[in-house]
């Protein structure tokens, strides 16, 4: 085991230094993971930043709700040195040591191995995002939404952009709303049949029904504008707040169209949910397909940045962190 590596360290709110690490012998029921990469979410920004109250855990911390790569040493039963792992969330990077270091030592049950096949890179790129994206395909599956018009709000960030890709290959018609108009192309590309500006502004307690379902990753007046404008008995899943956590809506929508609104909870998804997402993600997204998911890739010392423009609204969408020692990376 490595004796010594490096991390990426909150001191206190907003005090974010790179530092290197002595390893320690691990505790029983662990396993030590050789990270290889992690990813930057919105709650990742909020952690690092000091935006947000992320993070319930004593100073000093490693955040990063996301991480993959290579056990080196376990004392589970049900793990091996050469096992290819990946953890989101259930705490990680919140109420225990997180995804942005060099080496890290889990207990979580939410530790699975990846499925045959994908590599730590790629599952990285999906990641948080693309576990909640597929959550709430399969919550529109199985609310009997096969087909039809589905509108992905919040269209440029993670879960929108992996949202839209499943879906359009799935043969859904994907309406995709967004603000950065700039990233209209890509989120064409994607398979969006049609994008539309930011819905921020409720009309209506009812208005025109046009959709069949929504995916939506905002929240606040988007969540309540795109209420209104569902079909008779519809889905909405609903998986963030980046516009706000207050929702004003009518009964309306739940009384005289019978739509349902349902949330997705990725960080405490139950493993079977966890291992049956995984084995769809890797059916439905082929590997020459993922990189049109990231914007771009980091390293260690480029979170902090990219952090805090994503909190600015510069940073849009997933940017993979690739935290392997340089001489391995180059």
């Amino acid at each position: 085991m490595q004796e010594r590596y490096k991390s990426l360290v909150l001191n206190g709110p907003e005090q974010c230094s790179i530092e290197l690490q002595e390893a320690k012998p691990i505790p029983e029921n662990s396993v030590a993971i050789s990270v290889e990469y992690s990813s930057i979410n919105y709650k990742d920004a909020l952690a690092v930043t000091g935006t947000g109250k992320v993070i319930r855990a004593p100073f000093p911390f490693v955040p990063g709700i996301d991480l993959a790569g290579t056990v080196i040493k376990s004392k589970l039963a049900d793990y091996v040195a050469g096992d290819r792992v990946i953890l989101t969330g259930g705490g990680l990077g919140e109420s225990f040591s997180g995804g942005y270091t060099q080496l890290q030592v889990v207990t979580s049950k939410y530790l699975m191995k990846l499925p045959e096949g994908m590599s730590t890179r790629n599952s990285m790129i999906l990641g948080t995002a693309g576990l909640t994206a597929m959550l709430s395909v399969m919550a529109l599956e199985n609310h009997g939404i096969k087909k039809g018009k589905i509108l992905v709000t919040g269209a440029s960030g993670g879960v929108g952009l992996i949202a839209i890709k499943l879906l359009a290959t799935l043969g859904y018609t994907v309406i995709a709303s967004c603000g950065s108009l700039h990233l209209w192309h890509k989120i064409s590309g994607l398979g969006a049949t049609q994008t539309i500006e930011r819905i921020d502004e409720p009309g209506r307690p009812l208005d025109h029904a046009l959709y069949d379902g929504v995916v939506d990753t905002v929240g606040g007046k988007t969540l309540a504008a795109a209420l209104a404008k569902v079909k008779p008995h519809g889905l909405v899943v609903a998986s963030g707040n980046a516009a706000g956590a207050k929702l004003t809506t009518t009964v309306y929508p739940f009384i005289l169209r019978g739509i349902t609104l349902m949330g997705i909870d990725s960080n405490y998804a139950p493993i079977e949910d966890r291992k049956a997402v995984w084995r769809r993600l890797q059916t439905l997204i082929a590997e020459h397909e993922m990189n049109q998911l990231s914007m771009g890739t980091v390293v260690l010392e480029d979170i902090e940045s990219v952090c805090r423009a994503k909190i600015d609204g510069k940073a849009p969408g997933r940017f993979l962190v690739d935290i392997r020692p340089a001489e391995i990376r180059s």
